[in-house]
């Protein structure tokens, strides 16, 4: 590993950070339970939603499936990763979707997607992550189109990312992207950060989401390694 970049895809946890606004979600919570001057030590007590900042969906989110996020064999989490750019046309439509045509354009350019890795779609939506109203959007931002998540699962992909809040379009009825996916048993990740900084194809990731025993997901911390990043 030596003289490989080093890339944070993660977001940092705060109450600020953007979430879901479904029944039972909230802002992140923290509290101090011990003060350093007062107490000759300093810890904290945080409380989230499963899937909350950067982290993934295991397949029991969606599915009826034996792989809880502390189940999922940490060999699925240590990958090729392979980054497709839509983030031009995200500019524009907030709505627009990975499609098919631009896996097989990414494709043609880079080589089949190999069998095993990870998919990680750049929309340039993480650049709206510290204004929490912009970042939902209303429930309109860039996501995945189920015909593309098919594709990629015909291609073995072991996991999909995204840099919004859902693999899903807020548009989408019955979230059918994270149906197919998770069907598929291959898991899911929201809220990256920093994927502008990665090559379309080279550099491989370390996902650690926090192993909940029985949890649906989890939060995470993604560092992906490369040989240069992009300027």
């Amino acid at each position: 590993m030596a003289g490989l970049q080093v890339v944070d895809l993660s977001h940092p946890l705060h109450p600020a950070i953007p979430y879901w606004p479904g029944e039972g979600y909230g802002a992140f919570r923290y509290a101090a339970i011990n003060v350093l001057q007062q107490h000759g030590k300093a810890a904290g007590v945080f409380e989230m939603p499963e899937h909350m900042g950067t982290h993934v969906d295991a397949p029991t989110h969606f599915v009826a499936s034996p792989e809880s996020i502390d189940r999922i064999p940490l060999k699925r989490f240590v990958r090729e990763v392979v980054v497709v750019d839509i983030s031009s046309r995200a500019a524009s439509d907030p709505g627009t979707l990975l499609e098919v045509a631009d896996v097989e354009v990414w494709e043609s350019r880079h080589g089949a997607a190999p069998p095993g890795c990870v998919v990680f779609v750049h929309s340039g939506w993480s650049a709206r992550w510290a204004d929490a109203d912009a970042f939902r959007n209303s429930m309109r931002f860039p996501a995945i189109s189920p015909e593309a998540a098919q594709l990629l699962l015909e291609r073995g992909v072991v996991g999909i990312g995204v840099d919004t809040l859902s693999a899903d379009n807020g548009e989408a009825p019955n979230s059918p992207v994270h149906r197919l996916v998770h069907g598929a048993g291959a898991y899911i990740l929201e809220n990256l950060a920093n994927l502008d900084r990665l090559p379309p194809r080279g550099a491989f990731v370390v996902i650690a989401p926090l192993p909940i025993r029985g949890g649906t997901g989890a939060p995470a911390r993604v560092i992906a390694f490369c040989e240069r990043e992009i300027a």
